[in-house]
């Protein structure tokens, strides 16, 4: 549709160029069809606008403040599907239903309806506004919720028409934010639905309920991130916009069948949050200097790794933070675009339409930027490319799935990158996982054991202080609140860099790299930590010792 539709506003003299090209920047950045980009920028009337995206998807247009509809039509079509699918029927035609929608996407709902009520179905376009009013006068009050259901936002109120399954996603929404949640799982079994919470890092139950509230759930969710609640079989992801008071949230769901019914996960994106610095996410000391350092470097590639869920991306937008200078070009390409910061050309990867990493990064080298950000390396196209940006004089940071600092130089040759390019370009890798912070308000002092202390890499002390985690109010009992990054170092000099062309381990250039003080391992950064008492041994244990296991490391940070 968008295709057609920009061509359109502009030919219509319903948008400049410059105006297109505002809210294209717009689309792009939200997730957002070009149509809601206009209208939420308030560039266009909404019928103006409807009447072209009806043309554009060469469907009829029609308004429905004129005249009422026809009450056989409106008994004819069931009031929960008419609601979920925000549809509704306006006349008929040589024997066919003639339904309006509001996203000509939204065809396929023919289909379904037209097995439903065994006549054929054909669709036209309205506006949001008089689909809603008309759903509210003909279907019910609960249709005007259903109408924010339908892609754009969630109401954070509860009034008294809400319908009790819309209310039940509101407050569902509300409560995970106010606990700080990263991520909401929705999980069927067999006598009931499990809600559970992801906080700093660690899976909570926040609620169960009756199994018959799965299939309305499910359906509210889908039609909210635009999916095909029809569709059972498969597995489906999609975007929410929720705002909730004065907070714009960003909610990618996936939905996933299992034995006992569709299981959802919903990653919470708080754009109202603000973004931290190296030194508040826990990048201290040494550490923090040397990668100071590296920041300063005119090329070569930085890369940050890590299981997945373990705040890669915020460690590289941190790092930004610091190059966004208004000498500095800084341009990045994402998967999602998940902060948008002032001063910095922001790229949304789009596969569907060609846009990969590899050919972003390639159109970025014809823009002269000073510093290049690839949201993940994944394929020898993309590796091959930032590489040849690293070593054209760009400042080149990504990041890559690897359990520690020094196999990221060996993922990139299984990739098929030949190891004279990965041991040239490559200044330094950054490791990191995720720990608990301590609460400070109840963490109790101790004395550790000498087993303890060896553990963390750490001679025996009799003066050493420990912190546990007690629980209190503030932390709900948990005795953690927040979350700090643990960090390992691994920078490349010109003998590691001959012995990896050479053809050294991952295991003797890591001996290699601690002989020569050029690696930073991740239990010293740990064992640090905790005897500043920002978090407690056996979190740095879990992550040192387990680094392995993924199960706690699943949310981003």
């Amino acid at each position: 549709m968008t295709q057609n539709l920009d061509q359109l506003l502009l030919e219509g003299g319903l948008l400049s160029t410059d105006q297109l090209r505002e809210a294209q920047a717009f689309q792009r950045n939200r997730g957002r069809s070009l149509a809601d980009a206009v209208l939420e920028l308030g560039m266009v009337d909404e019928t103006g606008l409807y009447r072209q995206v009806a043309k554009a998807a060469r469907l009829p247009f029609v308004d429905l403040s004129a005249g009422r509809l026809p009450d056989r039509l409106v008994e004819c079509i069931p009031e929960d599907f008419a609601r979920e699918q925000r549809l509704a029927p306006v006349a008929e035609k040589n024997g066919k239903l003639v339904v309006a929608v509001d996203d000509p996407d939204r065809r396929l709902v023919a289909d379904q309806l037209r097995f439903l009520i065994d006549t054929e179905v054909i669709c036209a376009i309205a506006t949001p506004t008089g689909l809603t009013t008309v759903l509210e006068r003909y279907y019910g009050g609960a249709a005007a919720e259903a109408g924010i259901a339908a892609g754009l936002a969630a109401a954070g109120g509860e009034d008294e028409g809400d319908a009790p399954i819309i209310r039940l996603v509101s407050r569902m929404f509300q409560e995970a934010l106010d606990r700080r949640s990263s991520d909401i799982h929705i999980e069927p079994e067999g006598g009931g639905l499990i809600v559970r919470y992801r906080v700093d890092g660690v899976l909570r139950e926040a609620a169960r309920h009756p199994a018959h509230l799965s299939g309305p759930l499910v359906s509210r969710l889908k039609i909210m991130g635009k999916m095909d609640i029809a569709e059972k079989r498969k597995p489906q992801d999609g975007r929410i916009g929720v705002k909730l008071g004065d907070r714009d949230v960003d909610v990618r769901i996936s939905v996933l069948p299992t034995n006992h019914g569709e299981s959802i996960v919903m990653r919470l994106l708080d754009r109202g949050a603000n973004l931290l610095s190296l030194r508040d996410l826990g990048l201290v000391g040494e550490a923090q200097r040397r990668m100071s350092a590296l920041l300063k470097r005119s090329g070569g590639i930085v890369l940050v790794t890590g299981p997945t869920g373990s705040g890669k991306t915020t460690t590289l937008y941190a790092a930004l933070q610091e190059l966004n200078r208004p000498d500095v070009k800084i341009i990045t390409a994402e998967d999602p675009v998940e902060y948008h910061i002032a001063g910095i050309n922001q790229v949304q990867v789009e596969t569907r339409v060609g846009l990969t990493f590899a050919r972003i990064l390639r159109a970025m080298l014809r823009c002269a930027p000073n510093v290049i950000l690839v949201g993940e390396i994944r394929d020898r196209e993309t590796a091959e490319t930032a590489i040849q940006a690293a070593l054209t004089g760009h400042l080149v940071f990504s990041t890559l799935h690897t359990n520690d600092a020094p196999s990221a130089l060996t993922r990139l040759v299984d990739m098929g990158v030949p190891p004279f390019l990965v041991s040239t370009a490559v200044q330094a890798v950054l490791a990191q996982r995720l720990v608990r912070r301590l609460c400070q308000e109840c963490a109790e002092e101790y004395t550790p054991t000498t087993a303890e202390l060896a553990s963390l890499g750490l001679e025996p002390n009799p003066n050493a202080r420990f912190k546990e985690p007690r629980g209190c109010y503030a932390c709900e009992g948990v005795g953690y609140r927040g979350r700090l990054g643990l960090y390992e170092l691994f920078e490349l000099d010109t003998d590691l860099r001959e012995r990896f062309f050479e053809g050294a381990s991952q295991d003797q250039m890591r001996v290699a790299a601690q002989a020569a003080g050029r690696l930073l391992p991740l239990v010293e950064d740990g064992a640090s930590k905790v005897l500043d008492g920002m978090t407690s041994y056996s979190e740095v244990l879990r992550v040192t010792r387990l680094g392995t296991d993924e199960t706690t490391l699943t949310s981003g940070a």
